[in-house]
This record gives structure tokens, sequence and C-alpha cells, in this order.
């Protein structure tokens, strides 16, 4: 059991968002108050673990270039609040409330209608139902962080409101980046004639798509279709470890198997009916979300609904931009993301991330992906503005 809810815990730092002697994290059956390890901050935490719907803590400073973030953003969230535009904000967070102290009395109160928040000068606290839940709550604010500091930046370049503070944490930001993905192929090739053979190509490029920073572990998904069976990955599973985490739905009789699919299952179904792409992977690369919210329209009357339906076609280093909001709808990505994808083999949805398609298996897919964040990293910095750029 303690080895099993840890390796939600080990993830974090496997995908370089915190150090594992930085990480505090508590779940039942851990020992006295359920935490990894004893530290003087634990005490003060203690009291929150015993708040009604609270059942694991992560808490900790997070690694660079996320700490360097989340101390500028703090900083200047005049309101005492961080809002980033993501999706993973939106379905997850709402916003990132910075407290104003470490007071467990005055936590609890936030924590109660908030996944997580930001305490100045020590570090990041989320929670959830469980170990997994707290864990991706903890993933999804520092992908926030992230997308927002670097989207406000390219904004601020273009104005010219860049202050002093601005510019120094960037920089700082940007050594901490590592280099751009490459990928050269070398996964399973199809199509795929057996559901063996389907379920091990699926498990071998969620591993592929997590190796590669395309996601960071517990966000995107994968599917493949096999005749009348669409095979698609689980909700809330982790990409990077999809052994029991496969379902199987019958495009005929919608008959499911194998778990709840993800929560993305009718743009894969849509993709799956609408095209002879058999390999569908969707990952949220960082600028290619980024880009996605780089809008150049001023005194939009559809601002602050873009996620969900923006009407003017958009396009991202020759990929289209589509809105939609996450499921089926009037404005779900299955009504989006299937035409663009039909004409183009790839779609980058608003605040979200990459939708990339292939005919036969998951390599021409995920490459595509690559490429697609290769480029948007390039021209994101190629906009930025010398005056900025390191």
């Amino acid at each position: 059991m303690a080895s099993d809810i840890s390796a939600y815990a080990q993830r974090l730092c496997q995908s370089g968002l915190a150090a594992d002697e930085a990480l505090l994290w508590a779940a039942p059956g851990q020992g006295q108050h359920g935490w990894n390890r004893r530290h003087p901050v634990c005490a003060r935490l203690d009291p929150i673990l015993e708040k009604p719907g609270i059942g694991a803590v992560v808490y900790g400073r997070p690694a660079e270039p996320y700490a360097a973030i989340f101390d500028y953003l703090t900083r200047t969230a005049a309101d005492g609040v961080i809002r980033p535009r993501d999706s993973e904000t939106r379905v997850f967070l709402t916003d990132l409330p910075v407290a104003e102290d470490f007071d467990p009395e005055s936590l609890a109160p936030v924590l109660s209608n908030r996944r997580s928040l930001v305490i100045p000068g020590f570090g990041l606290l989320a929670h959830g139902k469980d170990m997994a839940e707290a864990c991706v709550c903890f993933s999804a604010a520092c992908f926030a962080a992230f997308v927002k500091f670097f989207a406000d930046s390219l904004q601020a370049s273009r104005t010219g409101d860049i202050g002093r503070d601005r510019i120094l944490t960037f920089q700082s930001a940007c050594t901490y980046l590592s280099d751009p993905a490459v990928f050269e192929g070398g996964l399973m090739r199809g199509p795929f004639e057996t559901e063996a053979d389907v379920r091990a190509a699926i498990i071998e490029a969620g591993r592929a798509v997590v190796g590669h920073g395309l996601v960071d572990a517990s966000f995107g998904n994968l599917s493949y279709r096999l005749g009348n069976n669409l095979y698609v990955t689980t909700s809330g599973s982790f990409l990077d470890d999809l052994e029991d985490s496969v379902a199987a739905i019958n495009l005929d009789t919608a008959a499911v198997t194998g778990g709840r699919p993800s929560s993305e299952l009718p743009a894969h179904k849509r993709i799956a009916g609408q095209t002879n792409f058999l390999a569908i992977v969707h990952g949220h690369p960082l600028f290619s979300v980024i880009l996605s919210m780089d809008c150049h329209e001023t005194d939009c009357p559809d601002s602050g609904d873009c996620h969900r339906l923006c009407p003017r076609p958009r396009q991202v280093c020759s990929v289209p931009v589509v809105s939609g909001e996450t499921g089926g709808g009037p404005y779900g990505l299955s009504q989006t993301v299937p035409p663009a994808i039909k004409a183009h083999k790839a779609a980058i949805v608003y605040g979200h991330g990459v939708f990339s398609c292939a005919a036969n298996d998951f390599n021409n897919a995920l490459g595509r992906m690559v490429t697609i964040e290769q480029l948007c990293r390039k021209t994101y910095f190629d906009q930025i503005g010398i005056q900025i750029r390191p």
C-alpha cells in the first residue's frame, strides 16, 4: 500500500515538477498522520488532514523553473489570486489562491472549495480524495503557472509593459528549460491485427508521450481503432502506466468493457468514425498550449469565451487552432477537432493541447506532435523580443 501511494508522488519528481527531498505528502495508512516523513511543517499541516473531504495532501516547493514562476506570480497577484486560462485550470483548479500566511485555520476554508493554493515563501499545497488526485492537482497547478507566465510574457513583450522583475524571472526560468524533444520513431509498427497488439502499442506509446515531455503522465489520452472496436485509455489514467488502463468500446453498440473511458471519448469516436486514421494521440505540450492562447484580436466581443466558442479561424505553425470543451455537446471537442484532423492530421485546442493522428500506428502521430511542439517553441522565442529573450 505504501509503495503504491508513494509512486504517485514519485511521478512528480520524475516529471521534473519537484525534488523528492522537497516534497511532503500525507495519505491514509502512512504512519502517524499519514506523512511520508516527519518535518516541522507537518505539525502546521496536521489540522488540515482532519478536515472533511481532504483525503490526501501534497506539499512542497516546486522545482525550477516552476518555483521562480510561482514566486513571481504570487508577487504580482494584486487581489491574492492567480488566474490561469488553460484547460487544466478550468477543469481541475478554477484558480490558484495565494494564502496570506501558513495558518491552518486560514488555509482550510480556501481548500474547502479549491484543489490547490500557493503559500508565498513556502510552496504549493494540493489535495484530493486520494494521493492520485492530489498529485494530479499539484501537476495541474505547475502546468497552469508555467503556461500563464510564458503566455503573459509574450503579450507583455508586444505591449512593452515589461518590468525588470518579469524579465529577470523569464531569463532565469529559461535556463531551466530542457532541450526540445526529438522523436526518432521506433514504436511498434501497424496496422495491428489483434487486440493484444493494440493494447501493447497503446501502452508503449503512452510511455513515449510522457518520456518526450508531452504530458505530465496524468494528462492526455490515446486510442486505436481495430475493426468495430475503439481502444482508448481510461479516465484519470497515467500514460506511463497503462497496463490495466485501456477500455474497449464497440462502435456499433456503444458497449464498454475494461473501465471508464477518457472524458475525450466523444472526440476519439468521431475521429475514428469520420476519418481513416487508426491511431490518435492527445497530449498537452507546453508551448503549443501557450501559442494556442496567443490571439491578436483586440476588443473582441467573444473575449473570455475563447476556449468554448471562437468563431475566427486561426492557425499556429500551419496547424489549425480550434475551440471546444471537453467531451461532447454542442460546444464539445467532438464537434471541432474531427473536421480539423480530417484536413490536417492534427489540431491544437485552445488552452488545452494537441490532437495528432496517423493511419497505421503511433509513430507518425507522436512524431507529428513532437514536431508541432518544436515549431511552437521556436516560434515563441522568435516572437518574444530581444528585450526579454536571454
